[in-house]
């Protein structure tokens, strides 16, 4: 028997709830306290008048890696490399490559990526990356001036363009003498075309956006996977959904899962009205949640993808069966038989609090011997 769609959203609720960094818990305490040591944040010991240096050996430690992991992967113009099998399959295998290497640095900004995923395991556990086909319709505008009636035909025979603004006027043609001897038509115009762009879109993912089941071993065999982020109602308009569906979604109230992010944008001017004035800018709190359900009633599990908007009374935007989970996990330590690795900075950070502790200590002593 099939399940509908409102035991779908409840399977999902509950998934959502036990998911490992939902809301607090000791990854989120973990990732939180290793991101405050990297940006040498105060250990929350301090005493007014003592001195209340910090030492920055994580942070000195992550980036002197940094260099060396993105030398390994990006130094040559080829990340991807595609072997044949047979002789037959070589030229195939070096049209793959160059296809592949295209799609990294061209279609993708990979090094950006990459350098993004590599950091974040560095100090958080895991990096995590999304790779996905990317079918979103974008709407452009382009302004012309002064086109010939050739030009200007040529511009909106094309489907994808609509004609927003058009004049039409004359120019004078003169000879040496200045007496005219001919008027021109030229056009100017405001275009806007509708671009369909189908094409791989590999974006990193931070880490408290990442939600996962909590045994989960690793991305492939996890029963439950979800991507927590924010969109406005353009961005989901342009991925298909239904305009009306998607203005009458409220603003998702996100404030319960920023403490990673607050962390991270502590010192810069992060906060932002809820209400921009502009609703198609508004933020709507989107669940795309990746599971394994049996959602024909035939006993086995097929792996669907649900996203869903809001933060409590979820609205289904769509349920599609897929064929894989859209992530890639990355971690410079591998714990076995657990999702999480363990971070470069975890490993440091007792240092930078000996450090720092005796920094201190012979500072406050040379300022009370000095004085």
């Amino acid at each position: 028997m099939k399940i509908n769609e409102r035991e779908i959203v409840s399977i999902l609720d509950r998934e959502l709830r036990a998911s490992s960094g939902y809301i607090g818990g000791e990854i989120v305490s973990r990732r939180k306290r290793s991101l405050e040591y990297y940006l040498g944040k105060p250990f929350g010991n301090e005493q007014e008048g003592r001195s209340q240096v910090v030492s920055t050996d994580v942070s000195d430690t992550v980036e002197s890696l940094m260099p060396s992991l993105m030398r390994i992967f990006t130094a040559g113009d080829r990340v991807f490399e595609c072997d044949p099998v047979g002789v037959e399959d070589e030229e195939v295998a070096k049209q793959a490559t160059d296809y592949l290497n295209y799609i990294f640095y061209k279609d993708n900004n990979g090094f950006s990526a990459l350098y993004a995923a590599f950091k974040d395991a560095l100090i958080q556990k895991n990096g995590i990356l999304k790779v996905y086909w990317d079918d979103s319709e974008k709407t452009t505008r382009e302004e012309y001036k002064k086109l010939t009636d050739d030009e200007f035909n040529l511009l909106v025979n094309d489907d994808e363009i609509k004609v927003s603004e058009h004049t039409e006027y004359l120019e004078e043609l003169k000879d040496e003498q200045g007496n005219v001897i001919d008027e021109i038509p030229f056009h100017d115009c405001v275009l806007h075309k509708t671009i369909s762009y189908g094409k791989v879109r590999i974006d990193p993912v931070p880490p408290e956006e990442f939600l996962i089941e909590r045994r989960a071993k690793s991305i492939e065999d996890a029963n439950f996977i979800a991507h927590r982020t924010n969109m406005t109602r353009t961005e989901l308009i342009e991925m298909g959904y239904d305009k009306e569906v998607v203005n009458s979604l409220p603003v998702g109230n996100t404030s319960y899962y920023l403490e990673d992010r607050n962390t991270r944008f502590e010192d810069t001017d992060f906060s932002s009205p809820q209400d921009r004035g502009d609703k198609t800018t508004d933020n709507i709190l989107i669940h795309e949640c990746y599971a394994k359900i049996d959602i024909d009633g035939d006993g086995k599990a097929e792996l669907v993808k649900v996203c869903l908007a809001g933060d409590s009374n979820y609205k289904v935007l769509g349920i599609d069966e897929i064929d894989s989970i859209p992530f890639i996990s990355i971690t410079p330590i591998i714990m076995p038989h657990r999702f999480y690795g363990r971070s470069v900075s975890e490993l440091v950070e007792d240092i930078q609090l000996i450090k720092s502790t005796v920094m201190r200590q012979m500072l406050d002593n040379m300022y009370l011997t000095n004085n």
